[in-house]
């Protein structure tokens, strides 16, 4: 991993950025994101960027929840690694498990003691979420779903838990394949198989019942991932 400094902001790569580049994401930085706290959304919010040697890209800005994040909405204590470098290191640890996840291009911070946080991903194109897919074409969702399912095993073999798998966090692209998104948080974990595939169970189960979408997804996803 390659870590830089320009204008007040510390860069991590893979393999570096050049200055132009870094001028660059620091000018999407300072843009307002587009909020993500609706329907299925998280504590993130996310823009679409194009910058030469890079491609095609999402900025991932995080955000605070609860009622500190009302207040201090972008801001963290700089305390140990910042939230785009865990889930940077994250997305390399699992897509080299040969989980499908956005490439990770890289991550920023700026502020010392209140951080300021991005993650910077290779952009899915023509991709839309499984939650959109199954509000129109539910022949189409049924299909997915076995593929879905086999991303998740590989994570469950690997005791990686995504915090918050729902079908807002599985993007499928135009040939539909199946990418899992949105890793922030994720950890390595000590459950066995079995209490971590129920842990997904429960939790995908939840988000499908709380905004109210199609319930064929729910006996769907169990019945893929298997006892």
């Amino acid at each position: 991993m390659t870590l830089q400094r320009h204008r007040g902001y510390r860069f991590g790569s893979g393999r570096g950025l050049t200055r132009p580049q870094m001028d660059r994401l620091a000018e999407y930085f300072q843009m307002p994101p587009q909020n993500a706290r609706g329907r299925l959304g998280g504590r993130t919010g996310a823009q679409t960027a194009e910058i030469k040697g890079l491609g095609k890209l999402i900025i991932k800005t995080y955000f605070r929840g609860g009622l500190l994040g009302r207040v201090i909405e972008k801001t963290y204590l700089g305390i140990g690694p910042c939230r785009g470098r865990a889930e940077f290191e994250m997305l390399t640890r699992i897509r080299a498990m040969g989980v499908r996840a956005p490439a990770p291009v890289a991550f920023a911070s700026k502020g010392r003691f209140l951080q300021n946080t991005w993650l910077v991903t290779r952009q899915i194109e023509n991709a839309r979420t499984l939650s959109e897919l199954a509000m129109v074409d539910e022949k189409a969702a049924e299909q997915i779903i076995s593929a879905v399912a086999g991303q998740v095993r590989k994570l469950i073999q690997n005791r990686i838990l995504h915090v918050d798998l729902h079908p807002g966090n599985i993007l499928v692209n135009a040939s539909g394949r199946v990418y899992i998104i949105d890793f922030d948080k994720a950890l390595q974990t000590r459950d066995n198989a079995a209490r971590l595939r129920q842990r997904y169970i429960r939790r995908w189960q939840r988000a499908v019942i709380k905004h109210e979408l199609p319930l064929f997804l729910n006996p769907l996803f169990c019945d893929n991932l298997g006892g």
